[in-house]
């Protein structure tokens, strides 16, 4: 696989539909936030604009989403980030000191590497063809943000891979089926991930893999102060390796929310561990025994 020539024609569209945002049907979007970062640009594939459903449970809204998933009418260009990730990776490099023995880690180190793992590239470009529909606001009430639903197949593109908090670099591919979408609103927050795919590299000593995901997220503004379980969020990955199908990382993270402020800001706590097999790298860079990291991720949503 030429992961260069991906690269570079990705890039291509990308800079291509950024001058394409004054004409209709272009739908303009961002995040912002301290793990992952995005722009991104939507455009209907007979520049038409994106399908509005209303009054939908959650059930119904995954149920919508998944009616005529073969066939796509929109294309999407996104453009990601991971700040913290990248500040780990600068940490380590500009003290080397965190792990004195290459791999082994201090407590600074281990607290460093709780922090950022769970990320493994710094940057990503990213183009999705499939279904959008966009989520009215409940009677009565007033969207906030993105409030859409995605459903189809993403391909991603990057030039670096990092392990332990080390920048390698690895022109990497990732093709997936996916079923995304949030939904907010001054009493809600809700988004969801479900996903399905491949992952290749170009360096030999990274494995390629297969990957499953989930992830789901849930603030309820409103509720019972006592009412400790409504606003829960987890996400789990399962990761196998391609030569051999065995289980090369698995993934598992809860995240618990306090919304302050009448939910005009969110504090959160992701807590969990990763398990990565010893199989995952080889080489310079492999490990001589299974690894877990246990994984602390503070953040704040306005």
């Amino acid at each position: 696989m030429n992961f260069k020539y991906l690269s570079s024609v990705l890039m291509s569209l990308f800079l291509y539909s950024t001058l394409a945002c004054a004409c209709a049907g272009v739908d303009f979007d961002y995040e912002l936030d301290a793990y992952y970062s995005n722009v991104s640009w939507t455009k209907g594939l007979n520049n038409q604009d994106i399908s509005v459903v209303e009054n939908l449970k959650e059930l119904d809204i995954y149920k919508n989403i998944l009616k005529d998933s073969l066939s796509p009418d929109f294309i999407l260009f996104e453009a990601s980030v991971n700040p913290l990730p990248i500040l780990g990776v600068q940490i380590r490099k500009s003290n080397p000191g965190l792990y004195p023995n290459g791999r082994s880690q201090g407590f600074a180190g281990n607290l460093v590497a709780a922090t950022t793992a769970g990320f493994e590239e710094p940057y990503a470009l990213s183009l999705f063809v499939g279904r959008v529909l966009k989520f009215a606001a409940p009677q009565g009430m007033k969207t906030i943000g993105d409030n859409k639903g995605y459903i189809g197949y993403l391909l991603s593109v990057g030039g670096h891979h990092i392990q332990q908090n080390r920048l390698i670099k690895d022109n990497w591919a990732e093709l997936e089926w996916k079923i995304k979408g949030k939904r907010e609103t001054k009493a809600q927050y809700l988004s969801w991930s479900f996903r399905g795919g491949a992952k290749f590299h170009s360096h030999p000593e990274i494995s390629d893999t297969f990957m499953l995901g989930i992830r789901r997220d849930r603030i309820d503004y409103q509720k019972a102060e006592d009412d400790f379980m409504r606003d829960i969020g987890f996400d789990y990955q399962l990761d196998i390796l391609q030569k051999s199908f065995k289980p090369s990382k698995q993934t598992l993270i809860i995240d618990k929310h306090w919304p302050l402020y009448k939910g005009e800001l969110t504090l959160t706590l992701g807590f969990g561990v990763i398990w990565q097999g010893a199989q995952r790298y080889f080489g310079t860079l492999a490990a001589n025994q299974d690894r877990f990291t246990f994984v602390f991720r503070p953040n704040i949503q306005f």
